[in-house]
């Protein structure tokens, strides 16, 4: 089964500090997927300086093909060590998953990942490797659907301390609560985010130290395609509708034309629901074997309103109007393929504005920069 790597996380400054001392890179690549996480000592401008500078520096050097014993070497050459404490002055975190699920983690001086699948814990063989006078974990395992893994600084293990637990919250705590959390069927976002809750709640709201979380989780991929306008030819017509009805995962259809032309098509019929109607957004429609049908120009101008608004699918959810539900799907998404006509409404074109061909050209391809810039696959074909 295909496996689609589902990301999300969060980071709390310590309290009274305007940057964090830790830091997060995440790179896809060709279907792999980089994780680096570091956390600078201390906490402030000092320790946001060198824990980016170690994530930037291990990040591009593996990506360059150079070896984990290069990096750390590299590391122990150009970070100090606290003379008081004999701590090296960022810990690191590495973790790279490969487009079929084999994963290789590394980790030098933060705490062990939580790993697990749905509810049970995952077992996982570290080994020791002394590179130079430093010690690191190496961890190599494949990844199946609904496996997780979640990377953290030592300040979530530290919630608490002194207050509700006199040695804070701890891993095993950490731990047990996850298993809990990941029982139900929550997001890798949501997931980082209801963790720092917990954490900045066991602070009493007010950090005592840097906390960084990453929440990785494993499923199936989901797919969306997306028909925006007829064909520029008529005698496309079931050519369009066909490569949309065999397309995976949920098909939208665009455009009052397009879903008329669907529907002639399929020989199906077009069923405008007007409860669905606001004052800005016109109505939806359904077609048996069609997740949503909606107007065309003016519902895309909501979807880039909702999208630019940087609302999430929780904002969302439970909003009928066809731009919210639109977005919605967009952002529930993994790989969305668009189907672009290019044919040409005259009811709709007027000599004092600009072509409703080109306005709506632009609309998709800014939805398309902005699903694409939230990591989305993004593909296109026209017509």
């Amino acid at each position: 089964m295909e496996l689609f790597v589902e990301i999300g996380k969060v980071q709390l400054n310590k309290d009274g500090e305007e940057l964090c001392g830790d830091n997060i890179s995440i790179t896809r690549h060709n279907g792999s997927i980089m994780i680096v996480t570091a956390d600078g000592l201390g906490s402030g401008v000092k320790a946001n300086i060198l824990s980016t500078l170690t994530v930037k520096m291990a990040a591009t050097m593996l990506e360059k093909g150079a070896k984990i014993e290069d990096v750390i070497e590299t590391m122990a050459n150009t970070l100090p060590v606290c003379k008081v404490r004999q701590l090296a002055y960022s810990t690191l975190s590495i973790l790279r998953i490969a487009r079929d699920g084999g994963a290789y983690l590394v980790e030098y001086d933060n705490p062990p990942a939580f790993i697990g699948h749905g509810s049970q814990p995952v077992g996982l063989t570290r080994m020791k490797r002394s590179i130079g006078d430093k010690t690191v974990r190496e961890a190599f395992f494949c990844l199946r659907t609904g496996d997780w893994i979640v990377l953290v600084s030592d300040g979530v293990l530290n919630a608490g301390i002194g207050g509700i637990w006199n040695l804070g919250w701890g891993w095993e705590r950490v731990n047990n609560y996850l298993l809990w959390l990941m029982a139900t069927d929550v997001g890798a976002q949501e997931a980082a985010e209801e963790l720092a809750r917990v954490t900045n709640k066991l602070y009493d709201g007010r950090p005592g130290d840097d906390a960084s979380i990453v929440v990785i989780k494993t499923r199936p991929p989901r797919y969306l395609t997306l028909l925006v306008g007829p064909p520029q030819d008529p005698a496309q017509d079931e050519h369009v509708v066909e490569q949309l009805m065999s397309s995976p995962g949920k098909k939208v259809v665009c455009g009052g034309t397009t879903g008329n032309m669907v529907g002639r098509v399929l020989n199906r019929e077009v069923v405008v629901d007007l409860s669905s109607m606001t004052k800005r957004i016109p109505p939806i429609a359904t077609i048996d074997g069609i997740d949503l049908v909606t107007e065309g120009v003016l519902t895309l101008l909501g979807v880039v309103d909702r999208l630019r608004a940087d609302q999430t699918t929780e904002e969302l959810e439970g909003l009928f109007d066809g731009a919210s539900r639109l977005a919605y799907l967009l952002l529930e998404a993994d790989y969305i393929h668009f189907i672009i006509g290019r044919a040409i409404n005259p009811a709709h074109q007027r000599e004092d504005l600009p072509s409703n061909l080109a306005l709506k050209q632009k609309i998709v391809e800014e939805i398309m920069e902005h699903l694409t810039a939230k990591g989305k696959g993004v593909t296109v074909d026209y017509y």
